[in-house]
């Protein structure tokens, strides 16, 4: 697949050699473990085959224009937390501003030549990359139904980290169990440095204030960002785990189900994992210097007064909020639940993932008590 990659771009230099072994053992977890249909082998395939075109024309381009190198990344926002906790939302809402930048799917997965100003709203690869969205099953009714994706709406951080073969999403859509593993065990600094190299290629010829930027997994590696952005601000979304882990059970499960037809419904070791991130977010939060870079977003309270947690996270942050930025953010509130109300709806219950409640409540007992989290029942 590697060489099929150089033949297509005509680029041999794949930089740090940090995602040949992931590479590896992710292609060796497919053809063994991962029992995909044939269908979900073509869109596997699809995806990784046109990664790899993407990683050789990124370090193609910063080899290719050095100035790259010196854009800077200045107090970066990244919103995090426990998934299905409402970091889309709160990423959506951060990224409505006009005067932040996040990263938007189609130039995540084609993100070289650096997109231009001029031609950003009709660029070609935003018809390319809504194409293979839909090959490769993400705007299915079920996948729409957990998350809002389009080619022109902002993404996770995680789509980035494929360009290091070393992302959450291929441990998520596919049983690649020795690719967790590894996953799980490597030291992430590398994984953000690849990440900052792609931000500055996409701000050198787009620049805004500040990049907003997301993912849940961020937890996981907070050490490891702080290395790469360390003047980087945070948002970390709560919500009541019982609503969390099935939704996310539930999430994983279609997920799985996009690629493969021996699935069966489960919480896919979530609910301890997703608290032994916590603890670790937590640990951090307690170090000296840390507090004030920290804002905490309430589920029920975000969706109550979008606007008023908007305005406290950046009195927090010491940004301003212009009240022309502010009526851009209403209007895309308006679109977004429009579209929400328009869109399919998943029902499930935490019995369908054998999940047991007063289990949950044990687990994220000092998360209830260290963050007054909501309950919802």
């Amino acid at each position: 697949m590697m060489r099929a990659a150089e033949e297509a771009v005509g680029l041999t230099d794949w930089g740090r050699d940090i995602f040949r072994r992931p590479f590896e053992v992710l292609i060796e977890d497919l053809n063994t473990t991962a029992r995909l249909t044939p269908l979900g082998a073509e869109r596997a395939y699809r995806r990784l085959f046109e990664t790899l075109c993407a990683r050789l024309g990124v370090i193609a381009e910063r080899k290719r224009r050095p100035e790259i190198a010196a854009e800077q990344i200045t107090r970066p926002i990244f919103v995090t937390g426990l998934p299905r906790a409402g970091t889309t939302f709160f990423h959506n809402l951060l990224s409505a501003d006009p005067a932040n930048r996040s990263p938007l799917t189609w130039e995540i997965m084609y993100p070289s030549p650096a997109p231009e100003e001029e031609t950003y709203e009709s660029d070609p690869r935003i018809a390319k990359a809504a194409e293979a969205m839909a090959f490769e099953g993400f705007m299915a009714d079920d996948l729409l139904a957990v998350h809002p994706f389009d080619a022109r709406r902002p993404e996770e951080c995680n789509f980035i980290w494929e360009l290091s073969f070393l992302s959450v999403n291929y441990a998520a859509w596919w049983n690649v169990p020795d690719y967790a593993a590894l996953l799980y065990n490597v030291d992430f600094t590398d994984v953000y440095e690849e990440e900052r190299e792609v931000l500055q290629l996409l701000q050198s010829r787009r620049r805004r204030d500040r990049w907003v930027l997301k993912t849940p997994a961020h937890i996981a590696w907070m050490d490891a960002l702080l290395a790469v952005f360390p003047d980087a601000l945070f948002v970390q979304c709560h919500r009541d785990p019982a609503k969390i882990i099935p939704s996310l059970s539930n999430n994983l499960t279609i997920w799985r189900r996009t690629f493969s037809d021996d699935v069966a419904p489960s919480d896919f070791g979530m609910m301890e994992h997703q608290a032994e991130g916590l603890r670790k977010l937590s640990a951090l939060r307690a170090r000296p210097g840390m507090a004030d870079r920290f804002f905490d977003a309430h589920y029920l309270d975000v969706q109550a007064d979008p606007i008023g947690a908007l305005s406290a996270c950046y009195r927090q942050f010491d940004v301003d909020l212009t009240p022309e930025r502010e009526a851009q953010v209403r209007r895309w509130m308006e679109d977004d639940r429009a579209a929400h109300a328009k869109g399919p709806k998943h029902a499930y219950a935490l019995q369908d993932f054998g999940l047991d409640l007063a289990k949950i409540d044990r687990i994220y007992a000092d998360y209830f008590a260290d963050f007054g989290v909501a309950k919802e029942r």
